[in-house]
């Protein structure tokens, strides 16, 4: 019997159930799906001849493994990487015919992430499930969270940190659970909108930056000084510069070269409605996107923003848990800064796209598209890394660049 530990999590995720062949997306198309060993070696015991057979043929071994509890095996994906273990009606039949224990370690676990923070095991869901999606970005009132002892099953680790053990004694990734928990405290603030909480984040990151640089042992109480109200006085809404920001965000589309090496053929849909809704087809003129893009953003965006920033809140703030943010890209906590922004920045130029292509808003459409954005972006292996590499090699990685994303 699996003991009890110590797991804390957002309320949501009690309320989360996999909805199978009724998601009108699948967790079983488009990536690959790895087979830990344990699960590898129960395929081929199997009594069920049909079964075996379908093992024989479609899982093999990964001489290339980095973790035996993770991808000691492969499954062999059909055309269009879809899982050949997917059935007419989209349902696995791993599952139907042999039940949920003979799943691998990966297709039990997604969406659910789970790091350990010292004594606790934390839990969320991944955006990049439809119905995950759904249930915690429609939280009007936030995201909330909870602690409780309870059993884990089968599962994966994604991060396992120990802020006591000496040898994070003289790195930033000691504080990470009173940097995380007060950068989540800023998001959820609701006295102010969306662009000033970004804005007091990259302050209060900025500024620790330099703590964590010249009086590393001062970060708790600088933590637990910074007055968010204090800092928000001197905050002047920027001018939004749009054609840098248009000239900036095309260039990084361009660069994920959508339409070759994108397998998610939802998120090719979408960046057509962008194109088309941008007219970037249309001319090469970027004060014409500029005009086309504020156009976008007055009429559309903006308006739904004011009466709907709680969708975009609670996608921050899971990611803040989730990624064991600043520390999500590298041990720089602007880094990490810079590219929550950045992809805030991306899901925006989207929506303005879209929403110029269609001609209305609706939030249906704004979940299912930040679902599609977390498949296809943040699961993509190299694309957010060369993102970083990008700004950091132009020397936009400081509050300067950020404010013209505000």
């Amino acid at each position: 019997m699996n003991k009890k530990v110590k797991m804390r999590y957002p309320l949501y995720v009690q309320e989360f159930k996999c909805i199978g062949g009724s998601c009108e997306d699948t967790c079983c198309v488009g990536w690959d799906v790895d087979i830990d060993k344990t699960t590898f070696r129960q395929y081929y015991k199997v009594q069920d001849k049909d079964m075996k057979k379908m093992f024989q043929k479609n899982v093999h071994n990964n001489d290339a493994y980095c973790n035996a509890d993770i991808d000691y095996g492969k499954v062999k994906l059909r055309e269009g990487k879809v899982c050949p273990f997917l059935d007419e009606n989209n349902y696995c039949v791993i599952y139907t015919n042999l039940g949920e224990e003979y799943l691998s370690n990966v297709c039990t676990s997604f969406p659910r992430i789970i790091n350990k923070i010292d004594d606790y095991y934390e839990m969320s869901l991944d955006t990049a499930c439809p119905e995950a999606a759904r249930i915690l970005l429609l939280k009007k009132d936030g995201l909330q969270f909870k602690e409780s002892e309870n059993t884990l099953g089968k599962h994966i680790i994604s991060g396992d940190i120990d802020t006591t053990s000496k040898e994070f004694n003289n790195f930033p990734i000691k504080y990470i659970k009173e940097i995380r928990n007060f950068s989540i405290k800023i998001i959820k603030n609701r006295e102010f909108d969306l662009s000033e909480r970004f804005f007091i984040l990259g302050n209060f990151l900025d500024e620790l930056e330099e703590k964590l640089d010249n009086n590393f042992n001062e970060v708790s109480n600088f933590i637990n000084e910074y007055d968010i109200n204090s800092i928000n006085d001197f905050y002047e809404k920027p001018i939004v510069n749009y054609a840098i920001q248009i000239s900036l965000l095309k260039k990084l589309i361009d660069d994920l070269n959508v339409f070759e090496e994108v397998d998610s053929t939802s998120f090719q849909e979408y960046t057509k409605e962008l194109i088309s809704g941008l007219n970037f087809n249309n001319t090469n003129d970027l004060n014409k996107y500029s005009e086309t893009y504020k156009e976008g953003f007055d009429n559309y965006f903006e308006n739904f923003i004011n009466n709907n920033s709680y969708i975009f809140e609670n996608y921050l703030v899971n990611f803040i848990y989730k990624d064991l943010f600043p520390f999500s890209e590298t041990d720089s906590v602007f880094d990490g800064y810079i590219m929550l922004l950045m992809r805030f920045a991306l899901i925006r130029f989207y929506l303005i796209g879209i929403f110029l292509f269609n001609k209305e808003s609706s939030i249906d459409n704004v979940v299912r598209f930040i679902q599609v954005f977390s498949k296809t972006i943040e699961h993509h292996k190299t694309y957010l890394a060369d993102v970083l590499n990008n700004l950091k090699e132009n020397e936009f990685d400081n509050m300067e660049f950020a404010k013209i994303f505000l």
